[in-house]
């Protein structure tokens, strides 16, 4: 559960690669849980030396033919010696871009919702 934009929102678990654009750099970044307003990724720590919390992503669903970009703000860092966790909160995307995102996010919680205890996805 996170909190994003005044709302509590429940993150669903997830192993994906996103790039992010600080500071005029690409950094790749692992993301571990993601929401309809906000994602918690894995990323260098070398991210936590930005000027600035926002930041450009770029994210590609399974499933979805195209990518999103997406303008984003980190509310969140917890540091680590290489890696950091850090929670990030959606700002502006393409309306398209937002649709496509939310009913990602609502079928994949309609999947893990219904998954017999004890089965696991298998990639």
């Amino acid at each position: 559960m996170m909190l994003f934009g005044g709302q509590r929102e429940v993150l669903l678990p997830v192993a994906l690669y996103v790039e992010l654009v600080a500071d005029d750099e690409v950094l790749p970044a692992f993301v571990t849980s993601i929401g309809e307003h906000g994602l918690i990724l894995d990323a260098l720590a070398i991210l936590g030396n930005r000027l600035s919390d926002r930041l450009q992503i770029r994210l590609t669903l399974p499933g979805e033919p195209d990518p999103l970009w997406i303008s984003a703000e980190v509310v969140g860092d917890t540091h680590g010696s290489l890696f950091n966790e850090t929670a990030i909160r959606f700002l502006a995307m393409a309306n398209c871009h937002w649709h496509s995102l939310r009913r990602w996010v609502r079928v994949r919680e309609l999947v893990l919702a219904t998954r017999p205890i004890g089965v696991h996805d298998a990639a």
